[in-house]
């Protein structure tokens, strides 16, 4: 069985946080892993790796939202009129 197998079998479950294959290198694991990335096999986010259809089940990274205080009116002021 190919290592490519192997990920895909440990990753059917669901996403992972550590993925540890026997017999793997960890240039040849990390080599196949950024292969498969890129032929959208698996996604790799926020320090979880999964199945690229399970890409919804990791959940997202927070990040703080800065709120304007003066609104949309400065915005809508500068588009051109039309007509």
């Amino acid at each position: 069985m190919t290592l490519e197998n192997r990920i895909l079998q440990k990753l059917g479950a669901g996403p992972v946080r550590t993925l540890d294959i026997e017999d793997a290198e960890g240039d040849e694991l990390v080599r196949t892993l950024h292969f498969m990335a890129a032929r959208r096999q698996i996604c790799m986010k926020a320090g979880w790796v999964s199945l690229y259809w399970h890409r919804y089940m990791i959940a997202p990274v927070p990040v703080p939202v800065a709120w304007r205080r003066e609104g949309r009116a400065h915005e809508d002021a500068a588009l051109p009129a039309l007509g």
